[in-house]
């Protein structure tokens, strides 16, 4: 069984285990952001940008908007490989039911990921990029998605996160801060963090869909030292930019421990996440406790909110159905950005007004991947498709990502040619 203090390698400091205080100790203890004695060292993700800066980095900002629905599928190389074991275990379906009847159970491990995916590395994409470009190693217990903790050391610094019904703690070693949030509102766009590279996470977003005509056995692993039963999943979807997903499940409880994504094309998975240690017991009151470190600021604050940063700029709003799928209840004040897909194939889109699309698309063609259709120019990382529309008759231009192919993003693009600017 784990401990409640973190258990990595090489030296740790480990977020602060102590009595979690009421929420009420929280609000006493908080200090504003904004205008602070201290904004000079106020964190990353609250860092205030002049107008040019911000003009500066608006491509960067449109991209990212985008891609966030698929960001979690982008490429991922694990350190550790499981071990082989003889046998594939039980049927296929009945592995695929296991894991989706899991995905609300407890749990508790240490995980590690190394992506090799540069992003762009501003202030507001710090953390992702270095999420999807660096190792990181991630201690969590989980309880359920509005009761966790996790512990998490990458190359952007060491940051703790308690999670609460009524609040998200934030800790940051370097700055020695604690930021105060409300919790994350069902439905809304945001970027992705490590937790959403857990094993259980990504199993869910990859898997969640999947039927039992769709996936196969594969043999059986020992992950984390435990026996492992696997599928492999093979989306019916012929626009899809997945080729792939093979998961693996605890034996004993079904919560899926090793998840790997594999694009259409190459041997090598695109994405891949592993427990290197793993529990299904329920996270105790000790483990989960957080209280802010000595001398450290407890403050109020609001996550920085890049995508309505993008949607303030949207040309037109998406239409109701594209390729087929029906358009996702947007969350308020998201009406610009469309998301649509089922299970693995997932798109976003937006459409970008030409003082925007165009320093996009001066730094789209120079990329290694980047290709030239009639509709515009179109690049592909890893499983991720990126299309950027020539503008239209309205003077916007449709920017397509997800995961698919680029006779996807274009048949997408060619629907989106049609609407007119709102």
């Amino acid at each position: 069984m784990l401990g409640p203090g973190p258990a990595v390698v090489g030296p740790r400091r480990g977020l602060p285990d102590r009595a979690a205080p009421s929420s009420e100790a929280f609000a006493a203890a908080y200090e504003p952001l904004t205008g602070s004695a201290d904004s000079d060292t106020t964190a990353r993700s609250h860092s205030r940008l002049t107008y040019r800066g911000v003009m500066r980095r608006s491509w960067r900002w449109a991209v990212s908007a985008c891609v966030v629905a698929v960001l979690v599928a982008l490429p991922f190389v694990v350190r550790y490989a499981p071990v082989l074991v003889q046998g594939t275990g039980p049927d296929a379906p009945a592995v695929l039911a296991r894991m989706q009847a899991s995905w609300s159970r407890p749990y508790a491990g240490y995980a590690e990921s190394t992506g090799s995916l540069a992003l762009p590395s501003t202030d507001q994409l710090f953390d992702v990029s270095t999420l999807l470009s660096s190792r990181t190693q991630v201690r969590v217990w989980w309880r359920s998605a509005a009761d966790w903790r996790s512990d998490v050391i990458s190359a952007a610094g060491e940051t703790g996160t308690r999670t609460f019904a009524a609040a998200v703690s934030t800790w940051d070693y370097e700055d020695n801060r604690v930021v105060v949030s409300p919790p994350e509102v069902p439905g809304s766009v945001r970027l992705p963090t490590a937790t959403d590279t857990l094993p259980p996470q990504l199993a869910a977003r990859m898997l969640g869909a999947a039927t039992a005509a769709e996936v196969t056995s594969v043999p059986a692993r020992r992950v984390a030292g435990r026996p492992a039963v696997g599928v492999r999943f093979q989306p019916a979807d012929p626009l899809t930019s997945i080729g792939h997903v093979d998961a693996w499940a605890d034996e004993a409880s079904g919560i899926p421990v090793l998840v790997e994504v594999f694009a259409r094309t190459g041997e090598t998975a695109a994405m891949s996440s592993t427990f290197l240690d793993f529990t299904d017991a329920i996270p105790t009151d000790a483990d989960l406790a957080f209280a802010p470190p000595q001398g450290a600021r407890v403050q109020a604050g609001q996550r920085y909110d890049l995508v309505r940063d993008v949607v303030r700029s949207a040309a037109a709003r998406p239409p109701v159905t594209l390729l087929g799928f029906e358009r996702a209840t947007p969350a308020r004040g998201l009406e610009t950005i469309g998301e649509y897909g089922r299970g693995v194939t997932q798109i976003a889109v937006s459409a970008l007004p030409e003082r925007l699309a165009e320093p996009l698309r001066d730094q789209l063609v120079l990329a290694a991947s980047a290709t030239r259709v009639p509709q515009g120019v179109a690049v592909t990382v890893g499983p991720v498709g990126l299309l950027l529309s020539d503008a239209g008759a309205g003077g916007q231009s449709w920017l397509v990502a997800g995961t698919l192919t680029q006779e996807g993003l274009v048949r997408a693009a060619a629907a989106l040619g049609s609407v007119t600017a709102s």
